[in-house]
């Protein structure tokens, strides 16, 4: 049997989903949607400050050209750590990463 990952997500009452054929690569596109999703991409100062981070606090990683240098054990950490600012939102917005298997 082979693994796969799939990183799916519901956005204002709509489903959508990834799979890939590594966790690594599942958890770079959550992040990269998460990201999106916060604003961080458009404007990085004004998302940080609705995440509510005190000038001595610093936020996770938001830079993909880094998180693609860390393993999968620092990205699992990331995206727990990003995850967490979309727990409250207005639009329903949800995402996880499921481990599956291709059946023969």
């Amino acid at each position: 049997m082979m693994n796969l990952w799939s990183f799916i997500g519901i956005f204002e009452g709509e489903l959508f989903t990834s799979t890939h054929l590594t966790e690594k690569g599942a958890l770079l596109n959550a992040i990269g949607d998460i990201i999106d999703f916060l604003g961080l991409t458009d404007d990085p100062a004004a998302a940080l400050d609705r995440c509510h981070f005190d000038d001595d606090e610093s936020p996770p990683c938001y830079d993909l050209d880094e998180m693609r240098k860390m393993n999968r054990e620092e990205l699992a950490k990331l995206f727990h750590d990003w995850a967490v600012y979309t727990w409250d939102n207005q639009q329903g917005y949800q995402v996880e990463i499921v481990k599956t298997q291709v059946q023969v």
